[in-house]
């Protein structure tokens, strides 16, 4: 299934004159009328996605157009628990390959390792016993805090910036 912006929606997006939640807004943010739903799945928590497309939908924001004639309408098996598959065109990334995903959670305890040294080992081993992109997002978010405290803000913008767009 594809949805495309409706004038509603675009007016929305210059305007926000309607009180959409965070997620909501993301949502009508992400589609482009390329995107299936499986596409957008990836950039929520599971089982958050109806409930906003339906809102979307109801409040005139987005409108379906159908379906991708390269994708299958259903929503693709997760390929882990806690990952989204991805979409036959797509590299593997973090958020859709559990090989990768464990690249880049070596990746971010590695930089607390380096930036942080011994003090960083508690950090480390949470980052390690992280199972799925979307939780080791939220244990980055703490991290992100933590290191902001102990380094400077170009250091800490970096690492949010570096491991948040892996995640997504």
């Amino acid at each position: 299934m594809l949805f495309i912006k409706t004038d509603a929606g675009r007016a929305e997006m210059a305007g926000r004159n309607r009180n959409l939640s965070a997620l909501q807004r993301r949502v009508l943010i992400l589609v482009d009328g390329k995107k299936t739903v499986n596409a957008l799945q990836a950039f929520v928590r599971v089982g958050e996605l109806p409930g906003a497309l339906e809102h979307l939908l109801h409040e005139g924001l987005i409108d379906s157009i159908g379906t991708s004639a390269s994708t299958d309408t259903r929503l693709q098996a997760p390929v882990a628990p806690g990952f989204v598959a991805a979409e036959a065109a797509e590299a593997p990334r973090p958020a859709t390959s559990a090989q990768e995903f464990v690249k880049v959670r070596q990746q971010a305890s590695d930089f607390v390792q380096e930036k942080l040294g011994s003090a960083g080992e508690p950090i480390c081993q949470a980052i390690d016993r992280c199972d799925s992109p979307a939780e080791l997002r939220k244990m980055l978010r703490g991290v992100e805090i933590f290191v902001g405290q102990r380094m400077s803000v170009e250091t800490t913008q970096a690492f949010a910036r570096h491991f948040g767009a892996l995640l997504l």
